[in-house]
């Protein structure tokens, strides 16, 4: 015996069961049974609905269970165990897709398809082309989430390039102002140390009257600032060179990504418009899903 919890005892407010084998109701409180036909067909699919409403799906799959047993066929009854399977108010919850978590291979709505009459399976077969798009949406959208990953890693390159490039430009002024950061005693040691000394070389080549040894020293002196300018516009040839295959890359990552979201786009356009054209071959539409001008 298959017992199944569906509907409420009139006797005593218990829960019923249902005895597919024998199609009966059975009061497991007070003992009293009744036939199949003592609950209406309408009242159990009131029950039903009632039952999703309040997120109690599990006696709301009693409840189209217990319909099927009647009629295989039942439209309203296989959409429903789809409906619970998936914990889904309406069908017109798949109109928002961020609250659908169902696939096309749904075992529901495999057996729907299976089992409705042949006027209904162009809805069903809908139902699952819809739920095939989802997926391929999602897919895509996934998709363009890696290009982006991917993206960022090539910008990560490309920022830390740059920032050597902007150091490397700036090198002089960046080692004066490191001076600067220095501790009180430290930096005037320093600047003491860089100002007193060519005035005291100076001072000596003077006395001496070495003008040869301070044309050396000047020659020297600007022999070493024309290298290290050379150095730094070799430094920062070689760095602008490495962000060129940095920044091809991400002009490709881009192309992809703004291709795929373009594509995801379309795909999640097909899934609404999947949706709709369901929703409109329904048969029995829930009230809830009924747009006014239907009424």
């Amino acid at each position: 015996m298959t017992l199944v919890k569906s509907n409420l005892c009139p006797t005593c407010g218990g829960l019923l069961d249902i005895d597919l084998d024998k199609q009966m109701y059975v009061c497991s409180f007070c003992g009293v049974s009744f036939d199949y036909e003592y609950f209406r067909e309408d009242n159990v699919k009131d029950v039903a609905s009632k039952a999703i409403m309040r997120n109690e799906y599990g006696s709301a799959k009693d409840a189209y269970d217990f319909m099927l047993a009647k009629d295989p066929h039942d439209f309203e009854a296989l959409r429903g165990l789809f409906i619970c399977s998936n914990k889904l108010k309406t069908m017109g919850t798949m109109n928002n897709d961020a609250a659908v978590h169902v696939s096309a291979d749904d075992p529901a709505l495999k057996n729907a398809i299976e089992n409705c009459l042949p006027e209904h399976r162009p809805y069903f077969e809908k139902v699952r082309e819809a739920l095939s798009e989802l997926q391929h949406f999602r897919d895509l959208t996934g998709e363009a989430e890696d290009i982006d990953k991917k993206k960022s890693v090539e910008r990560s390159g490309l920022g830390n390039l740059k920032s050597e490039y902007s150091h490397n430009a700036h090198r002089m002024k960046d080692t004066w102002y490191e001076i600067l950061d220095l501790e009180p005693k430290e930096r005037e040691s320093v600047i003491s140390l860089v100002i007193i000394l060519p005035i005291l070389i100076v001072a000596a080549i003077i006395i001496n009257r070495s003008w040869q040894i301070l044309i050396f020293l000047a020659v020297l002196t600007a022999l070493t600032i024309v290298i290290y300018h050379i150095m730094k516009a070799v430094i920062a040839h070689s760095l602008r060179k490495s962000m060129v295959p940095f920044e091809k890359k991400i002009r490709e990552l881009t192309e992809q990504h703004e291709a795929k979201c373009a594509e995801a786009e379309q795909s999640h356009n097909r899934y609404k418009m999947l949706v709709k054209e369901f929703m409109e071959m329904d048969p029995v539409p829930h009230k809830a899903d009924k747009k006014p001008s239907d009424e």
